[in-house]
């Protein structure tokens, strides 16, 4: 129970409103005026059990490290941790959506960045950025506000500076929808990328006027396209995948009017242009690009494919999972994308791009990654019937040792028409299972 001295001393300097305007799942939000100064405040109060007391405590005591104009601050607060008071907001982003255009966004995401840095820096993770926790605090500017994370109650502190662990592993954390799906593992080892994620997906809230869903991608479309590479890096479910930290965010987020007006296969086309020439940069760019507009057949066919072998090669070796991901959807664009006018050898060109993916993936001993690749990659080369490709693939084959065969057997195996294909009389791997399988 919450001490009888700490609501005395709260209503000795406060005149609270009857009725809370909000409550949470560890407190309510009060209304109230300073008795003496006349300031109007927000009184955030703990519930009635013990959890919500510890947590209103370590939101004090991590809000009051972080002097920042982009967070929330504390005014005052009960000695015993019980209480604090705030500025009175002027409303939520989520109430104010309909108010604020696509600058306003990228205004408000580059404060809340900067704010979350400082907080980073600080080993403190927010883990519950959502719109709803987004507040506005009148501006220096009239009729403007200045927007604050605010809600630190879901806060990770650093080990070794708490003295009772809050968070358990599989406890639900954050809001459905704009919690990054790692929290759901051990919220405890939430990283920067945790609220790199939330940011990502206030973003794609905002433009696409849709609630997002937990585990579904939401990405903008249409008028709002220039903002899909940004939305698409931050909200990559696979954290090893998704923009690390704030100034990643920060960096992405300046390119989006940039290139508001760009074709991405006019973007593609420059970036390819530029790697050729020995822009070594231009190849993430490149990557990121298609990694935004994955239904772009352009892009993927005429542009990404025709990466020299050896840059992908290494690429992969930096980037496993992002390559595995890539590959899959060249080929899944082999497979069901129009040829249009390309000339038909060219088709081994995205092949060839598949396959250096997927022996990179074999040679790292990444054999999850290599199989989901092997399967859609021998479709592929299957449906083009390209003979030197065919060639390609049968020597890589017949290199493979027992384990990495472990790989890529069994997606052979399953696909009659694959194994048709590849039948090679005379053919002497250094596999017995893939001598078995395919030698005639």
């Amino acid at each position: 129970m919450q001490p009888i001295e700490s609501t005395a001393e709260l209503k000795r300097l406060y005149r609270l409103d009857a009725k809370p305007r909000g409550s949470g799942g560890f407190a309510d939000v009060t209304r109230a005026v300073h008795k003496i100064e006349g300031t109007e405040v927000a009184i955030k109060r703990a519930k009635h059990f013990p959890e919500a007391g510890d947590r209103i405590k370590r939101e004090i005591l991590a809000q009051s490290k972080l002097a920042h104009p982009h967070i929330m601050p504390i005014w005052d607060h009960d000695p015993a941790f019980f209480w604090y008071a705030m500025p009175l907001a002027d409303g939520n982003l989520f109430e104010a959506r309909n108010q604020l255009g696509e600058e306003d966004l990228a205004s408000i995401l580059l404060d809340l960045a900067d704010a979350l840095a400082l907080a980073h820096k600080h080993d403190l993770i927010h883990r519950d950025v959502s719109p709803s926790n987004i507040l506005g605090l009148p501006g220096a500017t009239a009729g403007r506000l200045r927007w604050v994370v605010a809600d630190w109650g879901m806060v990770r502190v650093s080990p070794e500076s708490v003295s009772r662990v809050l968070t358990r592993t599989g406890q639900r954390m954050g809001t459905p929808g704009y919690d990054a799906p790692e929290l759901d593992d051990d919220p405890s080892r939430a990283t920067a990328a945790v609220d790199v994620y939330s940011l990502g997906r206030v973003a794609a809230w905002f433009l696409t006027r849709r609630d997002p869903r937990a585990g579904v991608e939401l990405l903008p479309d249409g008028e709002w396209l220039h903002w899909r590479p940004f939305v698409r890096a931050c909200t990559e479910q696979n954290v090893h995948m998704r923009i690390p930290d704030m100034d990643g965010l920060r960096e992405l987020l300046q390119g989006v009017f940039e290139h508001r007006d760009d074709p991405p296969s006019e973007r593609a086309a420059r970036l390819l242009e530029a790697l050729l020439s020995g822009d070594e940069e231009s190849l993430t760019e490149l990557i990121s690009l298609a990694e935004s507009y994955r239904e772009d057949t352009v892009v993927f066919l005429d542009y990404l494919a025709q990466v020299p072998s050896g840059k992908t090669k290494a690429w992969t070796g930096r980037n496993p999972d992002r390559a595995a991901s890539i590959a899959r959807s060249m080929a899944a664009h082999l497979l069901r994308s129009s040829w249009g006018d390309r000339d038909v050898q060219y088709a081994a060109t995205p092949l060839t791009f598949v396959l250096t993916i997927l022996r990179g993936l074999v040679e790292m001993h990444s054999f999850g990654l290599a199989q989901d690749v092997a399967g859609v990659y021998f479709e592929a080369d299957v449906k083009w019937d390209q003979v030197s490709q065919r060639t390609r693939t049968l020597e890589w084959l017949a290199d493979l040792s027992d384990t990495a065969v472990g790989a890529v057997h069994p997606e052979l195996a399953r696909r009659p028409a694959v194994v048709e294909y590849y039948r090679e009389l005379g053919w002497h791997p250094r596999s017995v299972a893939l001598r078995n399988l395919l030698a005639s």
